[in-house]
């Protein structure tokens, strides 16, 4: 058995569970789980003298059990990424002086 392509493959598992994490956010699972924020986060690193974190730890049990690595949610990223840069888009319209004038106008008056 190859174990670095069945390391690389708990990598990826357990980036994918991270950045659901991340997505659906942390106090939820939280709630879910019955625990409190702080013990979700201690599973997340290392502590001690241990070599893994629980989450790679689960995520290494995954790749071994033979779980195919999740396809990253392609569509539903580049949905989060347009409203993130409307957000940035907004701020930044405020910030102007004057306004939402076009960038063109601005730099003449420079």
């Amino acid at each position: 058995m190859d174990f670095a392509i069945e390391r690389k493959k708990a990598l990826q598992i357990e980036t994918f569970i991270l950045s659901k994490i991340t997505e659906r956010g942390q106090t939820l699972l939280a709630k879910f789980l019955g625990l409190n924020e702080s013990s979700v986060s201690r599973l997340k690193a290392t502590t001690g003298k241990q070599k893994y974190s629980v989450m790679q730890l689960t995520s290494l049990i995954l790749a071994f059990a033979g779980m195919d690595t999740p396809e990253f949610d392609l569509p539903g990223s580049i949905g989060r990424l347009e409203k993130r840069l409307e957000k940035m888009e907004e701020l930044l319209a405020k910030k102007k002086p004057g306004g939402n004038r076009a960038s063109s106008q601005l730099a003449l008056e420079l």
